[in-house]
């Protein structure tokens, strides 16, 4: 009798947590083409866990019915454009709320630190920390890799090409 109850309230459950998956989700709502006329980066947690460029990418082309402000992940970058020639700039935005610093590591092929900065402690999404890397024009062509460490451990990289 006890299994029995047992295995009708874990399915009780199952069918809550299935629901409110479902309701995190609108399939009417998603359009991977619809057109978001702001660029900017200013990421969102989904209630899917996924972190979304804005939130226009979150529910226009996703279908995300809630969000909150900011990665999911308590930090996040971007970098814009990741392909940079020329006298491009490289655009780098950074978002956190862990409070803490962060060290910023721009890695040639080889793995040779060719730039290093430290990003200010935050815990505060609506404030990015936004600044342009000129520095990259000067930089012979080939792939690169910005690594950003926080005071964790934890880890977030992206690549660029210089042509």
């Amino acid at each position: 009798m006890k299994t029995v109850l047992l295995g009708a309230i874990l399915f009780l459950f199952s069918l809550g947590q299935n629901a409110q998956a479902q309701n995190c989700i609108d399939p009417f709502n998603i359009s991977p083409t619809f057109p978001c006329p702001d660029p900017t980066y200013r990421p969102v947690c989904g209630c899917d866990g996924i972190t979304y460029r804005h939130v226009c990418e979150a529910q226009y082309r996703n279908g995300v019915t809630q969000y909150t402000d900011g990665p999911c992940s308590g930090f996040e970058f971007d970098l814009i454009p990741n392909f940079v020639s020329g006298t491009d700039v490289l655009r780098f935005t950074f978002v956190q709320n862990t409070g803490q610093p962060a060290s910023f590591y721009v890695l040639d092929y080889f793995g040779k630190v060719m730039m290093q900065r430290i990003l200010p402690a935050s815990d505060n999404f609506a404030a990015p920390y936004i600044f342009d890397l000129p520095e990259i024009s000067e930089m012979r062509p080939g792939p690169y890799i910005v690594i950003v460490v926080n005071s964790k451990g934890t880890y977030r990289y992206k690549k660029f090409v210089k042509a």
